[in-house]
């Protein structure tokens, strides 16, 4: 009973911990993202807030959120291939709905959500285990 109650508190605080360092992230690499599309290519500007988003979240979710005491290559290696999913379907979403004649700043953030239940729970099942 106390290791199931201990799972669950360990849980609930892994999820408020990854809102909060995601939403930084997500803020400051929307940020980047909606500044570089005003002046710049999708595949341009997707890359580089990829790895703004890459560099902060590696170390943040990795230590704080998921409680990996040493990040090794491992985790760093699937780390970068999730960022790759992540940067790729971020670009193709964003492509494919602007075709359309659609906002690429407005498709850009509503699949924010989208995108963060991929990240969070590849990283909780895979990456950070």
């Amino acid at each position: 009973m106390k290791k199931d109650i201990k799972f669950i508190l360990s849980f609930s605080k892994r999820r408020i911990l990854f809102i909060i360092f995601g939403l930084i992230n997500v803020l400051l690499s929307n940020l980047i993202l909606q500044i570089l599309l005003l002046f710049n290519s999708i595949l341009f500007s997707t890359f580089f807030s990829q790895l703004f988003n890459f560099l902060f979240g590696f170390y943040f979710y990795g230590k704080s959120v998921f409680s990996v005491r040493i990040l090794n290559r491992y985790h760093f290696l699937k780390y970068l291939c999730l960022n790759i999913i992540l940067w790729n379907s971020n670009w193709l979403i964003i492509n494919h709905f602007s075709s359309f004649g659609y906002s690429k700043n407005l498709i850009a953030l509503l699949i924010i959500p989208l995108l963060a239940l991929i990240s969070y729970s590849l990283q909780r099942y895979i990456i950070f285990i």
